[in-house]
């Protein structure tokens, strides 16, 4: 799926308290429902690592934009070995080798996602938010920086703080690498509100609970968003290859209709497009998006 979105649009700072707002009541929440959990959690791994369970790493949008300690719940063991690596291995995406010293449950805690328990305190403490961007770790910035120039800088515009889960933490393809991060963070900053970060956050709850979390060491790919223009032009029409959630992608159509965005969007066989932008009687009303359902599908190919 092809999709062209021009004219920048960038949150009020209505919006902007209004997350604050709504980050704070809810990780008080979540960090209260679930510290019982994570006083298990860290029993069970003092116990399997001998080693203290929590521990403090800094992270950033950039080198130089939004870095703070994030704190997370320790799944592997402190090895000189696994230390270098991370710091021989240039790909900030995937790391399997990683993997060999996890145990069953450190894994499943990691697929679930519930080892990021801790950050609901960075969130209450205002250096990230429960939805936004990935945070990276400073060696993989590093990464970034020296050898993809052009999306660094891009990512240095962006003015959203860090979050917990968001687009590509949940749609995010590791394999596709740091286009289709890059893309994915910009769209959310572009087309961001509370009603997608809702929509994000239901999404994020069959991921916890089905423990279909993707991270560097064990990851899987549903969704992709791929770079397709060769001069990875975000300043005047964006061109990039969407594979979304029905509900997601309509919301981001939606915005950028509302926003009077100029776009183009051509739609594989498993998706039915109706644009009423043609229409001349009355109010002109947004393009909808449907997904044909897998009998219709196959009807279609046995026809």
């Amino acid at each position: 799926m092809h999709i062209f979105i021009s004219n920048k649009f960038f949150g009020t700072k209505l919006y902007s308290m209004a997350k604050r707002i709504v980050d704070i009541f809810v990780s008080l929440f979540l960090f209260i429902l679930m510290f019982p959990l994570l006083v298990f959690f860290s029993i069970i791994l003092f116990i399997e690592l001998r080693e203290f369970p929590l521990f403090i790493q800094e992270r950033g949008l950039t080198l130089e934009k939004h870095r703070f300690k994030i704190l997370k719940l320790k799944t592997i063991k402190s090895e000189s070995n696994h230390h270098k690596k991370l710091n021989d291995n240039n790909n900030i995406f995937l790391k399997p080798f990683l993997s060999e010293k996890i145990t069953p449950f450190a894994k499943w805690l990691r697929k679930t996602g519930l080892d990021e328990i801790p950050q609901f305190i960075n969130v209450i403490m205002g250096h990230m938010s429960i939805i936004g961007p990935r945070p990276l770790m400073l060696h993989d910035l590093e990464i970034l920086k020296r050898d993809y120039p052009e999306f660094y800088e891009e990512r240095n515009k962006l003015t959203s703080k860090p979050g917990i889960t968001g687009l590509w933490q949940l749609f995010g393809n590791r394999n596709e690498g740091v286009a289709n991060l890059t893309y994915l963070d910009y769209l959310y900053e572009k087309y961001s509100s509370l009603k997608l970060d809702f929509i994000l956050f239901l999404h994020t709850l069959p991921v916890v609970t089905a423990a279909r979390n993707s991270d560097a060491i064990f990851h899987f790919s549903q969704y992709y968003v791929k770079a397709q223009n060769s001069k990875y032009d975000f300043s005047s029409k964006l061109k990039i290859n969407l594979d979304l959630p029905v509900d997601v992608f309509d919301l981001i159509l939606e915005t950028a209709h509302e926003k009077s965005g100029n776009y183009i969007v051509e739609v594989p066989d498993s998706w039915w497009y109706v644009s009423n932008t043609m229409d001349n009687f009355g109010e002109p009303r947004k393009p909808q998006i449907f997904e044909i359902n897998k009998n219709a599908k196959e009807n279609k190919k046995t026809a």
